[in-house]
This record gives structure tokens, sequence and C-alpha cells, in this order.
């Protein structure tokens, strides 16, 4: 487990995104926080979807020029 990054607007915003991404896919996630990756550049979740199968949510966040590349 790593720390969010480092700016609170960034973490602030992934957060938002994350939980936004639980609405649209119609997951909820289980209980027990959130674990963000390696300088804050993931954030995920353990999650459960509409019928019950366990699933894992992660947020990627990279710059624009980045997008498709490795991290």
């Amino acid at each position: 487990m790593y720390s969010p990054p480092p700016d609170p607007d960034t973490e602030q915003r992934m957060r938002a995104h994350h939980a936004r991404a639980t609405k649209v896919l119609e997951v909820r996630t289980d209980p027990g926080g959130e674990f963000w990756g390696w300088a804050g550049r993931t954030l995920g979740a353990s999650a459960r979807t509409a019928d019950g199968a366990r699933a894992w949510l992660r947020l990627v966040s990279a710059p624009r020029d980045k997008a498709s590349g490795k991290l």
C-alpha cells in the first residue's frame, strides 16, 4: 500500500471519479477502505457487482500524453 497523491486537489479528484465509477458501473465498494498505488497514480477498492460477484475497481491517473502507455 502506498500513500495518496501529494496534491490534495488530485486526491480529491481521484476519489470523486472513483465514486462516480461505482455508480456508472453499478458496483458497490466493500467496507475496508481504499488502496492507493505507487505515487498516488492508482486508487483501488474491493467491490461487488449488482449480482454480488466480487470485483476490483481501480482508477488510474496518467498525464494526457501518456494515457495509452505504461505508467
